[in-house]
């Protein structure tokens, strides 16, 4: 009689063994997915913050381009825009909220 030379129970542990972490690395990317593109796309230098419809097929953008950002206004009747959102010093703006509380004080006394 021959003796049977087939798969032995190590072999298919080790397989189902590999099918377990398959199926569990799976579904740590399907829940993580967003953190996972979130890196990955973290090197792109243009970003869509926020996206407004105007009406009749025309729509305003904020694009945040290196650490500018940029007002982008398109229509379907109408050209492009593209102007840049200038923004203030934040020393310069906490100095005038200082300055509009003094004012405010000294009115009410």
């Amino acid at each position: 009689m021959q003796e049977y030379t087939g798969p032995s129970l190590a072999n298919y542990m080790v397989v189902l063994g590999f099918l377990f972490v398959m199926f569990i690395g799976f579904y740590y990317l399907k829940k993580n997915k967003h953190v996972i593109t979130k890196k990955l796309n973290s090197k792109r230098r243009m970003k869509v913050s926020e996206v407004t419809m105007l009406g009749q097929g025309d729509r305003a953008l904020i694009l945040n381009l290196d650490e500018k950002d940029f007002l982008f206004i398109s229509g379907k009747n109408s050209g492009a825009l593209l102007t840049e959102i200038k923004t203030q010093n934040k020393v310069k703006t906490t100095n005038l909220d200082k300055v509009f509380e003094k004012r405010l004080s000294n009115e009410k006394v």
